[in-house]
């Protein structure tokens, strides 16, 4: 997630409550114009891959008591199977169970619900602090047998320097696993993080994971700018989570400087908020910046990428591993799927998952919003058109 902003978040989850309550109340699928433009199709990348914008879902969270049961910053999302979906926030340390149902002709969300939360535990099976040990874990993904799952956490414990990626035991919620980066040669590169901008994405296909940084590492040069763009790596791991490869990806500047709200100002950012893996070995990416607009209006974007590594330099080898600035590489390959621009709203998207296979054989894809605090949720779905080799049941 972005750097957390002091007086400026809190007024900003305020006016973000009010853009959101009147179309969460009601159940509706869409912002009124002027908060939510309009999202554009791009066209077809290489091998025929598309994605088709369906639309935007708000929707209301039952009120809960417990602060550390409570559904917010949802910044990770991952499919169960049929219309059951897994989400996880980066505020309170549990787990929320969520039902999409969706058209099966159109691929439009008709109704979202949130479950019973599964608090999470520690290995002996104690429930981990909200107030210490509650706050940024910001992907999931299931393991191979889909009995456990894997979370992205942007420290390890309370380390705010050093990420880590832990396993959790379902249904129990209990950790049965931790990676960290001091586990493995290839992972010690990412000591060098921006705090509050560590692993941010995580993902499985079949023969194992990817996950990224969400913002450079210092090593690796500057962080993004309305001039100049920044770069991340990709973590391949195998199904025991043993690193195999790291690639590097340029992620995009961002368009202007905030100026408005005044109280935004300087609080800009653009990272690489999530990763999906397709079949065929290729990535979906899901970047998002928080900037001004041409206007210098604060600004909401989502971009989301097809990614190929194949001629792209394993940059955990030689000189490369211990940093990248002022080095030549060959970065992964990237092509514009699909772009949205969304203003000052609750659309902060980081999370990303399939779905599963509409009626024409289109595959459904979830984003999901982190807002920050609050009862207000939120849902885009997409539809993912491509050759059938390609398309890929959630696992």
């Amino acid at each position: 997630m972005p750097p957390r902003l002091t007086l400026g978040r809190l007024l900003a989850a305020g006016f973000l409550a009010l853009c959101v309550v009147d179309a969460a109340k009601q159940g509706t699928t869409a912002l009124p114009a002027t908060g939510l433009v309009a999202a554009t199709g791009i066209a077809p990348a290489p091998g025929g891959v598309r994605l088709t914008p369906v639309g935007r879902y708000d929707f209301e969270a039952p009120a809960v008591g417990e602060r550390d049961l409570r559904p917010e910053g949802l910044s990770g999302i991952v499919s169960l199977g049929g219309d059951r979906f897994l989400a996880i926030g980066d505020e309170h340390a549990c787990l929320h169970p969520l039902t999409i149902q969706v058209d099966s002709v159109t691929g439009k969300i008709r109704a979202a619900r949130l479950g019973e939360p599964i608090l999470l535990l520690d290995s002996l099976g104690a429930h981990l602090p909200d107030s210490v040990l509650g706050k940024d874990r910001e992907a999931i993904a299931l393991d191979a047998a889909g009995h456990s799952v894997w979370l992205a956490n942007e420290r390890t414990g309370t380390d705010l320097h050093r990420p880590s990626l832990e396993r959790y035991a379902l249904p129990s919620g209990q950790m049965t696993g931790l990676v960290r980066i001091d586990s493995h040669p290839m992972l010690r590169v990412f000591e060098n993080i921006r705090v509050n901008l560590g692993f941010e994405s995580l993902t499985r296909r079949a023969g194992g994971f990817w996950t990224a940084n969400e913002g450079p590492l210092t090593v690796d040069g500057a962080s993004a700018t309305n001039t100049a763009g920044a770069v991340v790596r990709l973590q391949k791991l195998d199904d025991e989570m043993r690193p195999l490869a790291q690639y590097a990806y340029e992620v995009d500047r961002y368009p202007a400087r905030i100026t408005s709200p005044f109280f935004l100002a300087r609080n800009d950012v653009s990272g690489l908020s999530e990763v999906l893996a397709l079949d065929d070995g290729r990535l979906l990416t899901l970047e998002r910046s928080f900037a001004g607009d041409s206007t210098g209006s604060a600004n909401f974007r989502n971009r989301i990428y097809l990614v190929d590594v194949t001629d792209a330099t394993d940059v955990s080898q030689g000189e490369l591993a211990a940093g990248l600035e002022g080095r030549a590489y060959t970065p992964a390959r990237k092509t514009l799927l699909w772009e949205v621009n969304s203003g000052f709203t609750n659309s902060n998207f980081e999370g990303m998952a399939f779905g599963g296979r509409l009626a024409n054989g289109d595959q459904l894809l979830v984003l999901i919003a982190d807002n920050d605090t609050g009862r207000n949720e939120a849902l885009f779905a997409l539809r993912l058109v491509a050759s059938p080799a390609l398309l890929v049941m959630p696992k």
